[in-house]
């Protein structure tokens, strides 16, 4: 069948990839768990509206929390490529236990499967990797439940691995302590935006550049954005969600919708400490049930409760609509696409010194009649928006006629272009890299540096090979 087929391949790729991937030591710092933002890319920094328990409940114990402490700080889990294999596997022992994860090495404990169920409106059964099921209402929440709640909102099993290696890439860019000390000691106006360099991490030893950015008061939150601020860092990104075995949610995610392509355009980090009432909305809209947006959470606050609604409503002030709680949980990925509507949920974190912490993915089926739509994001920095010819260059790249990640080996020719004659004045001046710059960095693309040209690209080349 076309789904044990892509498992086979999927399983293959995986293992050859899973050779080069190691995942390195403990990183440094703060050792107490940090609080977890999983909303939407352009949604959310979903907390829960309950208060946050100690790290360890009522067990705490300072001699212990020492020990285990240093145990965590010196620990260091090689993902080798036949554990990878058994991550990704369908039919293992542990295929179906949500809390059977390859440990991360700085320690983190994510919660138990069992708050996840405890804090959902929506029926929760544990998924094995690449498992793909329908969001639908539980049995005990309105009008008997069981329904779906929207057509293109499904929950995706995750390999077991994939919440190691997406915070040891967090952990080596420095990102978790950039978020955390974004929220408690600079943080942004809303509206507003900046840059800020971290050290290398599959980029091929070179430094990489970010957009942190906060949406409009319409967010009734604190949550921040940390986004790709060039290419280069972009391409990072795609190598890393490669080694967490991403081709087995690209693959259910085009059987279950019988997708032609899927491209990943656009990726980054969301960090919250609080959020007040929830601004529901979508991310997409008339793609053609082509369009999705996942959410991985990378950090959640221990005792914490619901992180999401998620509404059946077909408007947005729909008066018949009715909005569930979610819990998320690094065993799946939540997948929103046309007309999702979501929000994230009440919260505040901050009396914990703490951040929520996650992963959105945006990725599509990319067709002529979609791509403008798809290209259309007006919040990102990269890709920046509009860029819908950059954007063809990479449609079917991550999965269809055999492509997958494991073996990306990148978009075809694309040539960036200065469009105003003044854009050396504007780059010397700084204008490449300040607040909302999108519309001189979309004008001054080579100057800025946006986009790589193709004779530093290396067309054809396996990514794997470059970034690394």
């Amino acid at each position: 069948s076309r789904r044990a087929a892509s498992l086979r391949r999927r399983l293959v790729a995986v293992a050859l990839l899973s050779l080069l991937l190691a995942v390195g030591c403990a990183m440094a710092g703060d050792t107490t768990s940090t609080c977890s933002n999983e909303s939407g890319a352009s949604d959310a920094s979903s907390c829960a509206a309950e208060g946050v328990k100690n790290v360890n409940d009522d067990k705490t114990n300072p001699t212990t929390e020492t020990t285990a402490a240093a145990a965590a700080a010196t620990a260091t889990t090689t993902i080798t490529a036949e554990m990878a294999a058994e991550a990704s596997s369908w039919s293992s022992p542990d295929a179906k236990n949500p809390d059977a994860l390859v440990p991360s090495n700085d320690g983190y404990q994510p919660p138990p499967y069992d708050t996840v169920l405890e804090h959902s409106d929506f029926l929760m059964p544990p998924l094995r990797p690449g498992e793909l099921k329908m969001l639908r209402f539980n049995e005990n929440f309105y009008d008997g439940g069981k329904y779906i709640a929207q057509n293109y909102a499904a929950r995706i099993g995750l390999p077991k691995h994939a919440m190691a290696v997406l915070r040891k890439y967090a952990s080596d860019l420095g990102a978790l302590d950039e978020m955390k000390r974004t929220h408690y000691h600079d943080p942004l106006e809303p509206n507003s935006g900046r840059f800020f360099k971290s050290p290398p991490a599959y980029s091929g030893g070179r430094e990489l550049k970010w957009y942190i950015q906060r949406p409009g008061k319409h967010y009734d939150s604190d949550l921040h954005w940390f986004g790709c601020g060039d290419e280069w860092t972009h391409e990072s990104f795609l190598r890393a969600m490669a080694d967490a075995g991403l081709d087995a949610v690209l693959d259910a995610i085009a059987d279950e919708f019988d997708l032609d392509g899927l491209t990943i355009q656009g990726v980054g980090f969301l960090s919250a400490t609080y959020g007040g009432e929830s601004f529901m909305h979508w991310d997409w809209s008339n793609t053609g049930g082509r369009a999705f947006n996942i959410l991985i959470p990378l950090e959640q606050v221990p005792g914490s409760g619901p992180e999401l609604y998620v509404s059946d409503r077909e408007v947005e002030d729909d008066p018949e609509g009715v909005d569930g709680e979610i819990k998320l949980h690094p065993s799946y990925g939540l997948l929103l696409g046309d007309d999702s509507y979501h929000g994230t949920h009440e919260c505040d974190h901050r009396p914990t010194g703490k951040i929520r912490a996650s992963v959105s993915i945006y990725l599509a089926d990319l067709t002529p009649e979609n791509v403008k739509i798809v290209s259309s994001d007006p919040t990102a920095i990269f890709p920046l928006p509009h860029s819908y010819k950059w954007l063809w260059t990479q449609r079917g790249r991550h999965w269809g006629d055999g492509r997958s990640m494991a073996d990306d080996i990148g978009r075809i020719s694309w040539q960036p272009v200065d469009f105003w004659d003044d854009c050396a004045k504007l780059a010397a001046d700084g204008q490449c890299e300040v607040s909302n710059a999108h519309e001189t960095r979309n004008n001054c693309q080579v100057t800025c540096k946006v986009f790589i040209p193709d004779d530093e690209y290396q067309l054809g080349v396996p990514r794997s090979k470059i970034f690394y």
